[in-house]
């Protein structure tokens, strides 16, 4: 056999082996490399819920694909999505007040959007599982928000800063389940979930403006008063300008001049 055609035949093996792998990640039944791409947070849940068992973790969720991975998503009417964004702020506002009611109105809210997609509900075994195959990479925080609105509602407690990171994860599906496509949320998205109330302004005195010096007894204002030095250049300037007329015309004043009488 000549050089050529070994060459020939380890280029093909090679790239048999390429077609495979890539088909193995990308197509056909879902590989591990695949797995992990398409459900991201999921994929390490599941694989510590079967301790590290990786055969084990690819066929549970390579079943969930082939069960969900065709379900019909319906999309949303604009009016819908409107709607849903005024419902989710109004869960915002609550969160003030009632940070674990707020959780709760927040994890039904998001159930009711993912059944009006055509997800299973959430009351479902299956609810999870079908949003895990479309939306593994948000799936987490809303996870973390119906297990805290299940221990809420059962009596228990949970810190502040828990509930309201749990609705932020919560709102990351929300706003993929109300996007477009899908995909992301075509409503404007509201302000970050607030930790606690907004302090109440104190009123302010209204700025003083400037102008002229007022006392104690009137808001009048007072002329400045002309120093003794002022005074005293005024008169000097007029007894220089009087001195200067009555020589240029030989006469005085009577003002100027007291003893003289009249003519």
């Amino acid at each position: 056999m000549s050089t050529g055609a070994v060459i020939a035949i380890v280029v093909a093996v090679l790239v048999v082996i390429a077609v495979v792998v890539v088909w193995s990640m990308y197509g056909g039944t879902p590989g591990t490399g695949r797995l992990k791409h398409r459900f991201g947070p999921e994929y390490d849940r599941v694989l510590a819920r079967h301790e590290g068992d990786t055969k084990a973790t690819d066929k549970e969720l390579a079943d969930r694909v082939k069960r969900y991975g065709d379900l019909d998503r319906r999309p949303l009417s604009e009016a819908d999505r409107a709607q849903y964004a005024q419902r989710w702020q109004a869960v915002q506002a609550q969160f003030v007040e009632d940070p674990a009611g707020a959780l709760g109105a927040a994890d039904r809210l998001v159930g009711q959007v993912a059944a009006n997609r055509g997800f299973p509900e959430a009351g479902s075994p299956e609810h999870f599982d079908a949003l895990s195959v479309h939306h593994g990479t948000r799936l987490q925080g809303y996870r973390r928000a119906h297990a805290l609105a299940e221990h809420a509602s059962a009596g228990g407690e949970g810190a502040t800063e828990d509930l309201r990171q749990s609705l932020i994860g919560a709102r990351e599906l929300f706003d993929e389940l109300t996007g477009a496509d899908g995909g992301t949320s075509a409503v404007a998205r509201p302000a970050q979930v607030p930790d606690a109330p907004e302090p109440t302004a104190e009123p302010r005195e209204p700025a003083a403006t400037a102008g002229p010096a007022r006392t104690a007894e009137s808001a009048e204002p007072v002329e400045p008063a002309a120093g003794d030095d002022d005074v005293r250049e005024a008169d000097r300037g007029h007894h220089t300008l009087g001195g200067r007329f009555a020589a240029l015309t030989g006469s005085t004043r009577k003002s100027d001049d007291p003893g003289r009488g009249e003519a």
